[in-house]
């Protein structure tokens, strides 16, 4: 009998935690969260040029590509003007790249991705179908049975993207993407017309084209999370204030209102947990999401449950994309450091190989021989001051009017 009432005791402590889980998620509002997930290959792209592409279709998809980069202030370089700047570097290419092909083209036209579209199939197809559907007369009161007619129009596209990080060099394995939306029109007592081709293709472009930027570019979505409004302990305030669209009075008044609730003795559990919940959310709004984690998972001590637990599970999930996304603009921000310092020491050799006024007067007044000045000025980079001041410098220096002369003629 003891054990029985026992079971009894916890039955009904479990159907009670669950009407009050189920009330708190019927009673009380949603507010959305915005989530930022990081580009799916990685990189942080600034400029982007598309290769040679093939396959029917090939220009509308990678028109439709471009028109999406561009709108989301992504550089495209131009097919034509990359064959010709390509051309001036004696480079070209047909449908693959190397490594080392890749760092060649990454030098010329700087950090940006290397993109090849292959379409593997792109295709419409129409069908007519008909189906026996059961009506009802209601003047009647009787069931009678219509042939209902259909005309589909379905598409189907399949497009192979390959991508080369022409920053680092490193070629990505082709990812192959594969649609196939259709659309019927209905109609009774004869067939309908078809939806047309171009309408339903459209709809696989667009698909594409979103899976795509998803690939190079940050994107986000929103997810709606639970914001308790309890009157007691004044929460109805800070979610009135958040509703309003004032965050920083929200943050604030779930701040007294978690003090209050804490120090309030016969506050009720439930009560200064939601406290402690929407503190969290107030945090989380703020992408501060480790501050968020610590008061949901105090909220989640007091009043465990299936909202706590998905707030925990969504903040976990918002701190590894933006860690995911900081590790990305880390790795940009070392290769762009990178390029520059390659660049600049590049311009340094230079500089240091690099023939000055200064120097020829080193040497002529090392009394080094005249024919040796003027080999070593036919065999360098030269950056001579011919001025009218400079010559009276370099007269009175001792240089000589033969090497003087050919500094004249390298000058102009």
């Amino acid at each position: 009998m003891h054990r029985i009432f026992i079971v009894l005791i916890i039955i009904f402590a479990s159907i009670s935690t669950v009407n009050a889980q189920f009330w708190d998620e019927m009673s009380n509002p949603k507010v959305n969260i915005r989530l930022t997930h990081p580009p799916g290959l990685g990189l942080k792209i600034n400029k982007i040029a598309f290769g040679p592409s093939t396959g029917n279709c090939a220009d509308q998809v990678v028109s439709a590509l471009i028109s999406d980069f561009t709108n989301n202030k992504i550089e495209v370089i131009d097919r034509e003007n990359l064959t010709s700047i390509l051309a001036e570097h004696n480079f070209t290419f047909s449908g693959y790249v190397d490594q080392s092909s890749a760092a060649a083209i990454g030098k010329i036209i700087g950090p940006s991705a290397l993109v090849f579209v292959k379409v593997l199939r792109c295709a419409t197809k129409q069908d007519k179908l008909y189906n026996n559907e059961r009506q009802h007369d209601y003047k009647t009161n009787t069931d009678y049975t219509v042939v209902a007619y259909f005309s589909r129009t379905r598409a189907f596209l399949q497009v192979s993207i390959q991508t080369v990080d022409l920053t680092t060099g490193r070629i990505f394995s082709a990812k192959v993407f594969d649609y196939s939306p259709e659309r019927s029109n209905k109609a009774y007592g004869n067939y309908p017309e078809f939806p047309t081709d171009f309408d339903v293709q459209d709809i696989a472009f667009q698909q594409l084209v979103g899976d795509v930027h998803r690939m190079f570019l940050p994107w986000a979505e929103n997810t709606a999370l639970y914001y308790f409004d309890d009157k007691q302990g004044g929460l109805k305030l800070a979610f009135q204030a958040l509703k309003a669209g004032d965050l920083d009075q929200a943050f604030n008044l779930s701040q007294q209102n978690l003090e209050t609730c804490k120090n309030t003795p016969d506050i009720k559990d439930k009560v200064l947990a939601h406290a402690y919940y929407n503190m969290g959310m107030s945090y989380m709004i703020r992408n501060d999401y480790d501050k968020a984690l610590e008061y949901f998972r105090e909220s989640a001590k007091l009043r465990p449950g299936n909202i706590v637990t998905q707030a925990i599970t969504d903040c976990q999930r918002a701190k590894d994309l933006m860690t995911a996304m900081q590790k990305i603009d880390e790795k940009a921000s070392f290769e762009a450091d990178k390029k520059q310092a390659e660049a600049d020491n590049k311009v340094k050799e230079e500089n240091a190989s690099t023939l000055t006024n200064a120097d020829i007067i080193s040497l002529s007044q090392k009394k080094l021989p005249n024919s040796i000045i003027i080999s070593k000025i036919n065999n360098s980079k030269c950056k001579f001051d011919t001025s009218p001041d400079a010559l009276v410098s370099l007269t009175n220096a001792g240089v000589s009017e033969d090497v003087i002369s050919l500094m004249i003629g390298k000058s102009k």
